[in-house]
């Protein structure tokens, strides 16, 4: 049985893998990460999602960056 303060408690039922926020923000998809990580990112959309729309805004960044230092 797990407990609230388990290190690799469950996600919510509320925050269901299944469900994929329509927008997101850093923040946002840092806390699902956080709320998802005993989830395998390739069985998860929720975790899938954040992942990717991190690695999006990271190459974004990087380039708006580059713009300004080249």
């Amino acid at each position: 049985m797990r407990t609230p303060w388990s290190p690799q408690r469950a996600a919510p039922i509320s925050d269901s893998c299944d469900v994929v926020p329509e927008r997101f923000s850093a923040e946002l998809a840092q806390s699902i990460l956080r709320i998802h990580r005993s989830c395998p990112t390739d069985q998860c959309a929720r975790r899938k999602a954040a992942v990717f729309y991190l690695y999006e805004h990271s190459r974004h960044v990087d380039r708006s960056r580059q713009r300004r230092t080249g």
